[in-house]
């Protein structure tokens, strides 16, 4: 998080000359938006408990979470056919993220919608992840990856039930990279930069498929 505070400040002084850049949000709204560090953090869980009132704590499977979402009136396309990780993740995405404005990096995702990432020692329920969030935009998606070839098996396997009971977000089944977490693998992390989101976000783009770099191409005949 250090490292991609420090990469924006750099880029962004070298590119404008300032920290305060106009951005479009997902609407098409714009809006002044600070990148001087430090940003906040904030929980997955809490971040959705502030904006819709649901403790994701509170509901260990799709149908309870469900009825809490009905009870509060919030509408999800096709929620009947989700996991409970999927579940979440579309409720954060539909009552918290668009609210994010200031580049803040949201982490403790749950395990459920994170089966490639290491669990935080402190908290067997959540990852070692963080996902930086600007005016609605995710820009980088970060986390310690998973070396525990059982504990990826279990997951998914619990992937793959979700994905035969109709979740098409669930991750599903892969016997050969558990295999290969077999034979050993050392402890590592990734961080992925969405670079044509950070450009579209830069140049006040209405389309992300405007700062694509090599877009799909159409036959000509």
């Amino acid at each position: 998080m250090k490292f991609t505070e420090e990469m924006f400040s750099h880029l962004l002084k070298k590119l404008l000359g300032r920290l305060e850049v106009e951005v479009k949000d997902r609407q098409g709204k714009t809006t002044r938006v600070d990148f001087k560090p430090p940003w906040p953090r904030a929980s997955f869980r809490d971040l959705i408990k502030k904006d819709c009132g649901i403790d994701i704590n509170q509901s260990k499977n799709s149908k309870d979470l469900l009825k809490q979402m009905k009870d509060k009136k919030i509408a999800i396309a096709d929620a009947e056919k989700l996991g409970w990780g999927s579940l979440i993740d579309a409720l954060y995405k539909e009552v918290s993220r668009a609210k994010i404005v200031r580049p803040t990096f949201v982490v403790n995702q749950p395990l459920e919608v994170s089966p490639l990432a290491r669990r935080n020692d402190k908290n067997q329920d959540v990852v070692d992840r963080f996902q930086l969030v600007v005016s609605g935009w995710e820009v980088v998606n970060s986390y310690s990856e998973l070396v525990d070839p059982l504990d990826q098996k279990k997951r998914f396997e619990s992937q793959a039930r979700a994905k035969a009971a109709g979740d098409a977000e669930a991750h599903g089944k892969d016997d050969e990279f558990v295999r290969a977490l077999e034979h050993g693998a050392p402890p590592v992390s990734g961080w992925g930069l969405g670079v044509d989101r950070m450009v579209a976000l830069l140049t006040q783009q209405d389309n992300l498929r405007d700062a694509v770099l090599f877009p799909l191409l159409k036959p000509e005949k």
